[in-house]
Order: structure tokens, then C-alpha cells, then sequence
């Protein structure tokens, strides 16, 4: 009987630890940054954009909210497809356009190493003495930090 009341309220801990922490984990966090970032798409000539992240505000939704930022402010256009396990997924930035079966595809590097793609297949590169690779993440899933680097690129496989 004692061993029946410890595991049922140990039952009853873990279930009110889950109540409570769970929907912390599971809402996406919101964050605000000060400073400036680079956003750089790959156009011909490039298009860079020093975005001032006080002007940008509360950061909800990774690099989409830079973005989306960028269209209401600088005219700058877009567009995408929602993946549920990878986030935003850009298919047109500027006159960078993604193809048919997804090659060529647009590619996405950032310079925050804990957003970097860790699968074996990343590239690293260098932008103007920053060191960039890819990202790992999709675009509303990366990491928005000061001083950071996000290079936006048309790319191509074989297969």
C-alpha cells in the first residue's frame, strides 16, 4: 500500500512538472536583440542589407523575422514554403529562384556556429573575413544575433 502511494505521487510530480514546463519548451521563444546583422543575397552584383535589429524588435520567428523586416521596409521580396521539421524553406529571394525538384535550390549560411548544418555536408566559405557555413536550420528556426552574417545563395547538386 505504501509503495502504491510513493509511485503514485512521484506520478503526480512528473505530471505537474509537465504541465508546467512543457509549454515553455514547446512555444517558440521570442527574443529581443540590439546591434546590427548582414543579410547578403547572392544576386549579381550582391545585395547587402545592414539591418539595425532595434528597428526589427521582438524576434519571433528567426530569420523570417529579419525578412519580413526587410519586405515592409526595404521593398525586398520573397517567397517560401513551410516545412515542419526545417522551418521557413525559400524557394525566390530577389531573382534568386529555386527549380523544379528543388535544384537548383537556395542555400543559407550564417556566421552563429550554434545554428551550423552539423550533417557532414556543410560548406563553409568565407564572407569578407567572416567565416560563414551553412545553416543547419531553416530560415525561421536560425538564430538572430548581432554582429551576425546571413549569406543567401542560388546553388546547385549532382545526383
Amino acid at each position: 500500500m505504501k509503495r502504491t502511494k510513493n509511485a503514485a505521487r512521484l506520478l503526480t510530480l512528473v505530471l505537474v512538472l509537465c504541465m508546467v514546463f512543457l509549454p515553455l519548451i514547446a512555444c517558440k521563444r521570442t527574443q529581443n536583440v540590439s546591434g546590427y546583422c548582414t543579410v547578403v543575397i547572392a544576386t549579381e552584383p550582391e545585395t547587402v542589407y545592414k539591418v539595425d535589429l532595434d528597428k526589427v524588435g521582438e524576434i519571433k520567428n528567426g530569420l523570417m523575422t529579419v525578412l519580413d523586416y526587410l519586405k515592409d521596409n526595404e521593398g525586398l521580396t520573397y517567397e517560401m514554403t513551410e516545412s515542419i521539421s526545417y522551418g521557413a524553406y525559400l524557394t525566390k529571394i530577389l531573382s534568386l529562384e529555386a527549380g523544379a525538384g528543388g535544384n537548383p535550390y537556395i542555400s543559407l549560411y550564417t556566421s552563429v556556429e550554434k545554428d551550423f548544418d552539423t550533417s557532414g555536408f556543410g560548406v563553409e566559405k568565407d564572407y569578407k573575413g567572416t567565416k560563414i557555413f551553412t545553416a543547419g536550420l531553416g530560415a525561421s528556426s536560425m538564430t538572430v544575433q548581432a554582429d551576425a552574417v546571413y549569406y543567401i545563395a542560388l546553388e546547385s547538386y549532382s545526383g
